[in-house]
C-alpha cells in the first residue's frame, strides 16, 4: 500500500551539516529521557525519622496513591526541597528518539531581575518516537492495516517515519498527542533531520492538528495518499 515513505522514498531524512550539536532545528532527531503519562496518579511521599522532630528534612520514601490530600502538605520539606502545594510524582521514563517541534526560544534581553518568576526557562518542544516493532524479537507491535493506515496520514496525531539504522531502528510513529517539553542541555543530537519537504507536511499536520485549518502542504499529501 503507498504511503508517505514511498512518497519520499530517500528524501524523507537529510544529513545535518557539521555544527548540528550547536544550533538544533526544527524536524531534528535527537534522543532523550522521555516519561510515561500516568494515568492513575501516585506519589513518592516522604517517610518521617522519628529522630527528626522538625519533619523537614526526609531520606526515606514510600510510593502511595494519591488522595484527598494530595498537594496539600501540612510541612514544606526543606531537604530535599518541597513546598506544601507540591508533590513528587511516581513516573516511568525511558530514553527514546524524539523529533524537535519547537527549539529553545532566546529571551532577547529580557530583564525579569527583581521579580520571583523566570522567564528563560531553556525549554524545547519534542514529539516521542514510538517504535512500531519490536527492535529485540523484530514482532510487530501493531495491526499491519493501521501502519498502512498511518502511511496514508489518515490520523492527524501520527505521522509514520521509516526506519534509519543508528538513528530510528525500526519503522516507527511520532506521537504529536505526546508531544512534551525538555530542558534543552538534556537533547543529545543527532545529525539527522526530517527532508525539508516532509518537515513542511509536518508543519502543515500540526496546524491542522491544533487548529483544524487548511489547506496546507500535509492536507494536500493526505488527500493524495487516501485516495491512493
Amino acid at each position: 500500500m503507498f504511503g508517505i515513505d514511498d512518497w519520499f522514498k530517500d528524501d524523507f531524512y537529510k544529513q545535518l551539516p557539521l555544527g548540528f550539536h550547536q544550533h538544533f532545528c526544527f524536524g531534528q532527531i535527537f534522543k532523550t529521557h522521555a516519561y510515561y503519562p500516568h494515568e492513575n496518579l501516585q506519589l513518592w511521599r516522604p517517610v518521617h525519622d522519628a529522630a527528626e522532630p522538625t519533619k523537614t528534612i526526609a531520606t526515606q520514601f514510600q510510593i502511595t496513591a494519591a488522595g484527598q490530600d494530595a498537594f496539600k502538605r501540612p510541612i514544606p520539606l526543606a531537604s530535599p526541597k518541597l513546598e506544601t502545594n507540591e508533590e513528587f510524582l511516581v513516573v516511568r521514563a525511558k530514553t527514546r528518539p524524539v523529533v524537535l517541534l519547537m527549539p529553545e526560544t532566546p529571551s532577547f534581553g529580557i530583564d525579569n531581575r527583581g521579580y520571583r518568576g523566570r522567564v528563560q526557562r531553556h525549554l524545547c518542544l519534542v514529539g516521542q518516537v514510538f517504535g512500531l516493532v519490536d527492535v529485540k524479537t523484530k514482532t510487530m507491535e501493531f495491526n499491519p492495516s493501521f501502519v498502512d493506515r498511518v502511511r496514508k496520514m489518515e490520523f492527524p496525531e501520527l505521522l509514520f517515519l521509516p526506519a534509519r539504522p543508528g538513528f530510528i531502528e525500526v519503522d516507527s510513529i511520532l506521537r504529536l498527542d505526546e508531544m512534551q517539553s525538555v530542558f534543552t542541555p538534556n537533547l543529545d543530537p543527532s545529525h539527522l533531520a526530517l527532508g525539508d519537504e516532509v518537515a513542511k507536511v509536518l508543519r502543515g499536520q500540526l496546524q491542522f492538528l491544533l487548529t483544524q485549518t487548511g489547506p496546507t502542504t500535509y492536507t494536500e499529501l493526505r488527500e493524495e495518499l487516501l485516495k491512493s
